[in-house]
C-alpha cells in the first residue's frame, strides 16, 4: 500500500511539475534567468518531499509547486512593466569587450577569467579581440557578440553592400518607457525622438513597443499592436 501511494504521489507530482514548467516557457537551463532557475530548483526540492516521504500529504507538494509558479509568472509581468525591478532581480548585461579592447573592471565584477572569456569567444567562432566590436556578458550567463563588419560571416546580402559599422544598438523606448539616460548618452533628447515617432505614425511615446537606435543613426521601431500603423527600419 505504502509503495502504491509514493508512486501515485510521483506520477501526479511529476505531471504538476511539467505543466508548471510548460506555463512559465521554454527555454534550456542555460537560457534561463537567476529568478527562473531559482523557481526551477525550489520546485524540484517541494516535488520530492510527498515522494521521499508517502505519509506526506500530496498537497504538501502541489500548494508550495503553485504558489512558486505564481510569483513567477506574476514577477515576468512586472518585469515587462518595470525595468528597475528586472535589474533588481535579474541585474543588467555588461560590456567585456568594447571596441577591440578588453574591459578589466567588468571582468573582475563578473568574476571572469580570461580562460572563461575566450572560451566563450570561441564557441562564438571569434579568438582575435580585434575583431570585434561588441562582446556583452548577458543577465542569463550567454555571451552575445558583436563582431566588426569587416569580420562578419560572408553572406550574399553582406558580400554585396557596403561595409558600414553600425555599432550596438541601444533601446530609447521599452513599452512605452524612455530610456532617458541612453536617450541622454547619445546626446538626443526627448523632443528628438517625439518628431522622429511622429514621423513613423505614433502619436505619443506610449504608443512604441520598441524603439532602438544605433551608432550610425538606424532606427528599429515596433509600435505596439492597438497603435500599430507602421514600423520597421529606416536610417
Amino acid at each position: 500500500m505504502e509503495l502504491m501511494r509514493s508512486v501515485g504521489h510521483t506520477v501526479i507530482l511529476y505531471f504538476i511539475v511539467v505543466v508548471a514548467f510548460r506555463l512559465l516557457g521554454k527555454r534550456q537551463i542555460g537560457d534561463m534567468q537567476p529568478s527562473e532557475l531559482v523557481v526551477t530548483i525550489l520546485a524540484s526540492e517541494m516535488a520530492s518531499i510527498p515522494m521521499q516521504d508517502p505519509d506526506q500529504p500530496l498537497i504538501n507538494g502541489i500548494v508550495p509547486i503553485a504558489l512558486l509558479l505564481l510569483f513567477e509568472l506574476l514577477l515576468s509581468f512586472g518585469f515587462m512593466k518595470s525595468r528597475f525591478l528586472w535589474r533588481v532581480f535579474e541585474g543588467r548585461e555588461t560590456i567585456l569587450v568594447e571596441k577591440g579592447k578588453l574591459n578589466e573592471r567588468a571582468m573582475r565584477r563578473n568574476r571572469i577569467t580570461l580562460a572563461e572569456l575566450f572560451e566563450m569567444l570561441r564557441l562564438q567562432g571569434y579568438t582575435d579581440l580585434s575583431q570585434l566590436r561588441y562582446a556583452i556578458f548577458e543577465t542569463n550567463g550567454q555571451m552575445s557578440v558583436i563582431p566588426y563588419e569587416a569580420h562578419k560571416p560572408l553572406t550574399p546580402a553582406v558580400a554585396s553592400a557596403q561595409v558600414q559599422e553600425p555599432g550596438m544598438p541601444q533601446i530609447l523606448i521599452s513599452d512605452g518607457r524612455v530610456m532617458k539616460k541612453k536617450l541622454k548618452k547619445l546626446g538626443l533628447n526627448e523632443q528628438w525622438l517625439k518628431n522622429e515617432l511622429a514621423a513613423r505614425g505614433a502619436a505619443s511615446v506610449r504608443d512604441a513597443f520598441i524603439f532602438t537606435r544605433d551608432e550610425c543613426g538606424n532606427i528599429y521601431f515596433i509600435p505596439k499592436e492597438k497603435h500599430m500603423r507602421r514600423g520597421g527600419v529606416s536610417a
